[in-house]
């Protein structure tokens, strides 16, 4: 039995109750979705995201943390990043035809594809025009460091996991990632330095009105004045936002492939959808477009719900909190939501198990309230995916759009089937994650009027 459908085990014999699971790190308290809304809004210093991130993450050895400047990248993620949608949108879409142009199969007849290994390349390429702009997104250096520094921090977090936590500060130094982790910054370092030098200067000769929208500019903008020029902080803040992104959105967008993929009968209802709202009147430029997709956005939100984390939310508790059902927590203790099991809780999702491409979509028609309650970037306590209270995910509305722009793509221009006799692939567990196979292949056939 995989972790994730042991976890839904747990969740359907416990339902509303909390329980406790042990992980590697000790022992983990797991609440039901009607204590989610209770603890999201507490205040940091009694339930904190940030320490429970940097333990999971083995912040103090792996170096992964954004340190006094976290607030800020979320800030911009939030605001400039959102904000500049719209003229990134159609960048993305030119990063996107040149991929497809010259590493993707030609694809006349139905030709097998790995999947995640262009996925993967697609995603770091499309997120690496938003943050370091053109002069090095496509660069293989480049896109080798922001991919891989997430795998050394997470295979240097399960390493560091199994040495005793008294022996780490002598066992860290058996665990190769860690200097893998310090020669991804030192090459990140080496490539931002033109680029940031060149952008100090055209500031110091320019008033700024033809600036770059990317995090580059964004953060020299924002960040104190001692810190503008530090490349440092710069690479390790690029590093960071990668690693956030990149493998996250890669996931889900492997997963949306399979269900398509599986599911063939939904691709011409969203084809068709793609297809007037992006082709005609030149929709790609329009900044209501994406939004326009609510029958994509529905298929989104049903593949995450069957196919997304195993569990979310996750906090540790500063000082001791009472909750409204009598558990105490005590200081130290690791809380976290069940997402897999909450996601086939017939109580919140008629008929869990079955995947219905336009569950949301027929829920968004119901109401003005309801169309906003279940948009694929919408969070409430039953729907934790991107977290919940105010350090849910800064970036899911960039990835919602650079996913729906993928997959349209793929819509208008491709026909997506599993391989004779396949079944869905399946993605691999590993440890509290999931990824999915860099060996699952999908077929392609490309439309005959798309040529």
């Amino acid at each position: 039995m995989d972790i994730r459908r042991r976890n839904i085990n747990q969740r359907q014999l416990h339902k509303d109750r909390v329980y406790q699971i042990k992980a590697t790190e000790g022992v983990q308290v797991i609440v039901p979705a009607r204590l989610v809304g209770e603890l999201k809004g507490l205040p940091e210093d009694i339930l904190s995201a940030t320490e429970a991130v940097s333990d999971a993450l083995q912040s103090k050895y792996t170096k992964f943390s954004p340190g006094h400047n976290g607030e800020l990248l979320a800030l911009l993620v939030r605001t400039k990043l959102t904000q500049n949608l719209t003229r990134v949108v159609p960048l993305l879409k030119k990063e996107l035809e040149h991929l497809l142009a010259t590493e993707f199969p030609v694809c006349e007849d139905w030709t097998p594809v790995k999947w995640q290994p262009f996925s993967l390349r697609a995603v770091a390429r499309l997120s690496g025009r938003a943050f370091v702009g053109p002069s090095i997104n496509r660069d293989e250096k480049w896109m080798d460091t922001s991919i891989n520094f997430a795998v050394h921090v997470f295979t240097a977090c399960v390493k560091l996991q199994f040495i005793p936590e008294w022996a780490r500060p002598v066992g860290q130094h058996l665990v190769s990632e860690l200097r893998q982790i310090r020669k991804d910054i030192k090459i990140a370092k080496e490539m931002l330095k033109p680029i940031l030098e060149e952008r100090l200067r055209d500031m110091e000769f320019s008033n700024g009105g033809n600036a770059p929208d990317d995090m580059i500019q964004w953060l020299i903008e924002a960040l104190p004045e001692e810190e503008k020029a530090d490349l440092t902080t710069q690479a390790e803040l690029q590093l960071i936002i990668a690693a956030a992104s990149i493998h996250t959105t890669n996931n889900l967008l492997c997963e949306c492939l399979c269900d398509l993929a599986a599911y063939p009968e939904v691709q011409e209802e969203l084809r068709e959808e793609a297809y007037r709202v992006l082709e005609v009147d030149n929709g790609w430029e329009n900044k209501e477009s994406m939004a326009k997709l609510k029958k994509l956005d529905s298929f989104m939100r049903e593949v995450q719900r069957l196919s997304g984390n195993i569990t979310s939310f996750i906090r540790k508790v500063m000082k001791p909190i009472s909750l409204s059902d009598g558990t105490e927590l005590p200081v130290g203790t690791k809380v976290l939501a069940p997402q897999a099991g909450i996601a086939l809780d017939e109580r919140y999702f008629p008929d869990p198990e079955r995947f219905d491409a336009f569950r949301f979509y027929k829920l968004r028609q119901e109401s003005a309230e309801a169309s906003n309650r279940w948009q694929f970037t919408s969070l409430n306590d039953t729907y934790i995916n991107f977290g919940a209270g105010k350090h849910a995910c800064p970036g899911r509305f960039f990835a919602s759009n650079e996913i729906k722009l993928v997959l349209a793509h793929l819509l208008i221009n491709y026909d997506i089937r599993l391989k004779a006799g396949e079944d869905r692939p399946k993605a691999m567990s590993v440890v509290m994650a999931k990824a999915p196979s860099p060996d699952t292949e999908l077929e392609f056939r490309r439309r005959s009027w798309a040529a």
